[in-house]
């Protein structure tokens, strides 16, 4: 069985800059973020409080054109706060399945042919 491993720094899969709500629920309590990437192996979101490395959650947001995605994810990094920014956190998913994977690839895939998404 081969392995894809990315070189240090990269990612395996491409994202592609999303600024939209989503659900979370976290220890058992659902509240809205902010995700700031996404792409079929996970997203890049703020949260209400610190979350640490390991930490389990579910996510649930829309793309345009696709009914909602409700997938659970693991926290993977810890993005610290840098002035401009807040602190965001790599959300890797766990269980997506492959009509789903296949819906952000083409989302993902389509901004190098629409430019012009800015988000939600």
């Amino acid at each position: 069985m081969v392995t894809e491993v990315a070189p240090p720094g990269r990612r395996r899969v491409p994202r592609r800059l999303f600024e939209a709500p989503i659900g979370m629920l976290l220890h058992g309590e659902y509240s809205l973020q902010r995700t700031y990437q996404v792409g079929e192996g996970g997203m890049m979101v703020s949260a209400p409080q610190d979350l640490a490395e390991g930490d389990r959650l579910v996510v649930s947001f829309y793309l345009p054109g696709v009914p909602l995605i409700i997938v659970r994810g693991v926290v993977r990094s810890v993005i610290p706060e840098n002035g401009e920014q807040a602190e965001r956190y790599g959300i890797e998913f766990e269980n997506l399945g492959f009509q789903r994977k296949r819906e952000i690839r083409n989302f993902v895939a389509a901004a190098r042919r629409d430019s012009s998404f800015a988000g939600f």
